[in-house]
């Protein structure tokens, strides 16, 4: 699979560009993460279970550790709201060909990534898992939908496609990853982390317990810490995957699923910010995680056995069975909060098929109110959230529970980078600015073309700062290029620097500016955005195209 360093657009520097007033020069984008504006995806339902899409934003109320916050942003998403549509190609003078909106192209609108966590699944569970899937995907994939087959281990991956015989290739490879790491007697990591790190003196006896069945002359504080440290690397390394994936599926252009096939995994409490930040990420992109349990209705044996050992003394049965249903629950708590948070759901009946149908279709409406903290401290610490409607009439809400604050100041360029990223991987259309787009190809031989996207960029609207004899102000660009299924190719990003003198400001403003992109490319279909903010307003704008090179 393609490095996840698509995230940074490699534009390479170009030389600068002088025209006096005008100066436009080439950078390369990088893209970050923060909270300074805080994403809640609200989902709601009726009594009978359907989401509904009339609520407006005077009709939410939503508290930061119960302070009642202001909702500066709300929008309405999911796969029932329409789709922005994309610009027409602009005719131009041969040798330059125009570019079309060819038959040929379906822009798809909705990405699912099939993400199989084969570390933490046994052998039945996922080959369960893998039936069901494979029955899912074979009733076909339709023309504007685009599938991901990935697993937590890495060793099995798919980038999007709408290639159904690559995807059921592709999914009979996924197998359990035999653990790194075994001890004898077993320990498990929720029992090694409660004593390890919350000093449960319980779970050491646990334990040592274990060890007097199995009649090895070995110290259980020593297997403990064996697991401990083995535990949270298999966490940590799981959970930079799972992130990874939120980042490749946040940079596609439309609606995005997760479908997680996971018994859920424990993550200690060092991990719990990440899986904070992580939801973070998800929400910014419009990401929705659905998870299912692949376990189906799961069980605990009332009397707890191990393996290969003789039977326990009734004391440490109990607690084998106690300890089991506590770390269920916690692998379920992470599931959960990865689902709700994002505006998804979960599954975990034994209908697996039944539960890929439900989850693989985004949810009809998902409610994104977006609000800045008062008084936010960057101290670090968890936030709890609140949603409510003002009046409830019976219907329930499903909602994002908290965020962690950010832990340093962000600055004003932080800002920008965020915003501009952000932008970049969504589909919506902004429009603080007036831009116009036009694509054009020239091949160069039968298998490859050069592209170029002119914009043209209104600038009456800025508000230009005056300094000196000079009306200031910096306008950053970037053009990506995504190929037919979505999949970001490259990009470039491109600051103009106005510093118009006072004699030429209506004429500077009335002809606006305009700024070349240029792509070597294979012949193909292709998605452009084009994604522009001001320094001094803050004002974007964001516009989408496509041009299919024959």
């Amino acid at each position: 699979m393609r490095s996840w360093s698509f995230l940074l657009l490699t534009a390479a520097l170009a030389a600068q560009t002088q025209t006096g007033e005008v100066t436009t020069r080439e950078e390369t984008p990088t893209f970050q993460s923060s909270v300074n504006l805080v994403r809640v995806p609200v989902v709601i339902r009726d009594k009978k279970g359907n989401t509904v899409g009339t609520f407006h934003k005077e009709d939410f109320q939503l508290t930061d550790r119960g302070k009642a916050q202001y909702i500066s942003q709300f929008a309405i998403e999911g796969s029932a709201v329409p789709k922005p549509a994309t610009q027409p190609a602009a005719q131009e003078e041969i040798p330059w060909a125009p570019a079309t909106t060819g038959s040929k192209l379906v822009v798809p609108t909705r990405f699912t990534a099939f993400v199989f966590d084969d570390v933490h699944l046994k052998i039945g569970d996922l080959m369960n898992a893998r039936i069901a899937a494979l029955k899912h995907i074979e009733q076909g994939i339709r023309p504007q939908d685009r599938v991901a087959l990935l697993t937590l281990s890495g060793k099995v991956s798919l980038e999007f496609t709408n290639d159904l015989e690559k995807f059921k290739q592709t999914l009979m490879k996924i197998a359990p990853v035999p653990p790194a790491h075994k001890t004898f007697p077993p320990a498990t990591f929720y029992v090694a982390d409660q004593w390890m790190n919350r000093d449960n003196q319980e779970a050491l006896a646990l334990e040592g317990g274990i060890v007097a069945a199995c009649h090895v002359p070995v110290d259980p504080k020593d297997i403990l810490r064996e697991v401990a440290t083995a535990g949270a690397g298999e966490a940590i390394n799981s959970f930079r995957t799972l992130n990874n994936i939120v980042r490749l599926l946040g940079s596609m252009p439309g609606d995005r699923v997760m479908i997680l096939v996971s018994p859920g995994f424990y993550l200690p409490d060092e991990l719990q910010r990440d899986l904070s930040e992580s939801i973070d990420r998800a929400t910014r992109a419009g990401v929705v995680i659905n998870a299912l349990d692949a376990r189906g209705v799961y069980t605990i044996d009332p009397v707890g056995e191990v393996a290969g050992c003789n039977q326990p003394d009734p004391q440490t049965s109990l607690l084998i069975s106690r300890y089991d249903s506590f770390e269920n629950l916690a692998q379920g708590m992470m599931l959960d909060d990865l689902a709700h948070s994002t505006g998804g759901n979960t599954s975990s009946d034994n209908d697996l098929l039944g539960g890929f149908k439900r989850l693989a279709t985004p949810p009809e409406y998902v409610y994104y109110l977006g609000f800045y903290p008062k008084d936010l401290k960057p101290d670090g610490k968890y936030h709890e959230i609140k949603v409510k409607l003002a009046d409830t009439k019976g219907y329930s809400v499903q909602a994002r529970r908290g965020y962690w604050a950010p832990s340093h100041e962000e600055d004003a360029a932080a800002t920008a980078t965020r915003e501009i990223g952000e932008a970049v991987f969504s589909r919506d259309e902004l429009r603080d600015l007036t831009i116009e787009i036009h694509p054009e190809f020239f091949k160069t031989t039968d298998e490859d073309a050069k592209l170029k996207v002119t914009t043209h960029l209104d600038i009456r609207q800025l508000p230009l700062r005056k300094q000196d004899d000079r009306n200031r102000d910096d306008v950053t660009l970037v053009c990506a290029l995504f190929d037919g299924n979505g999949n970001y190719i490259q990009g470039t990003q491109k600051v103009v620097e106005l510093r118009l003198k006072d004699e030429n400001l209506d004429r500077r403003r009335a002809a606006g500016v305009t700024v070349n992109s240029n792509f070597d490319v294979k012949v193909g279909p292709y998605m452009i955005r084009v994604v522009v903010r001001d320094a001094e307003g803050n004002q974007m704008a964001a516009a989408n195209g496509v041009v299919e090179i024959p």
